[in-house]
């Protein structure tokens, strides 16, 4: 049986910085833009009254994931995170599990490279 490697938080943000997370996530719109990608709803499972479990896949490049999150906001009061969770790769050709890689750090990078794409997309000319 093959090891998959498992990708810390800090591998993570050792490995994209915030200038490479922004060019890859407008890449990234880019290309589902133009149907390379295809990523369906993400879908809820609701675990009351704690939070939340959220499944989203996506299937591109070769490769199939599954980032799979938790939202339990009452975690701050037992000194847990809010937001946990991991990325699920897999190669989509043969299903082979390619890595566990930690999500709460992709999320971070995604979500500000996010920010910053559309601000660049949507700012007035000359805006700076």
């Amino acid at each position: 049986m093959t090891q998959i490697p498992v990708i810390s938080r800090d591998a993570v943000f050792a490995a994209i910085d915030p200038p490479t997370a922004i060019d890859c996530t407008r890449e990234a719109f880019e290309r589902y833009g133009r149907g390379e990608w295809q990523m369906p709803a993400k879908v809820y499972l609701d675990s009351p009254p704690y939070g939340d479990f959220r499944a989203m896949p996506a299937l591109g490049d070769g490769l199939a994931l599954l980032k799979w999150v938790t939202s339990f906001p009452g975690n701050t009061t037992k000194g847990l995170p809010v937001v946990r969770g991991e990325v699920l790769l897999s190669d989509a050709v043969t299903g082979e599990e390619l890595a566990v890689i930690e999500c709460s750090s992709v999320t971070s990078l995604r979500t500000g490279a996010a920010a910053a794409v559309s601000a660049q997309v949507l700012a007035a000319d000359g805006a700076r």
